[in-house]
């Protein structure tokens, strides 16, 4: 039998970043919302859009700044990083 590591943080609340609300939004889905892309997927933290990377159409970013929900973290979440647009930088 296979042994699974230990899940995933999905608390953001030590990141010492005001804008990070205290638990982290349910994923809405695993494709991006307005594209259908599959690939480096963005969470918001706030409410659980999933939108893709600035690399593609970037309506994970589009997101953040249009509903003013700041936070955003790389799926799956836990397993990479965390960025604030509020503050430009990892958290």
């Amino acid at each position: 039998m296979m042994q699974r590591g230990p899940a995933p943080d999905t608390s953001i609340a030590h990141t010492h970043c005001a804008h990070a609300p205290a638990e982290i939004a349910t994923p809405s889905g695993t494709q991006c919302e307005e594209c259908g892309s599959t690939f480096n997927l963005r969470l918001c933290a706030h409410c659980g859009h999933v939108g893709c990377c600035e690399s593609q159409a970037g309506h994970g970013r589009a997101h953040a700044l249009g509903q003013q929900h700041p936070v955003i973290l790389q799926m799956p979440a836990g397993q990479g990083f965390t960025w604030c647009y509020a503050e430009n930088r990892y958290v």
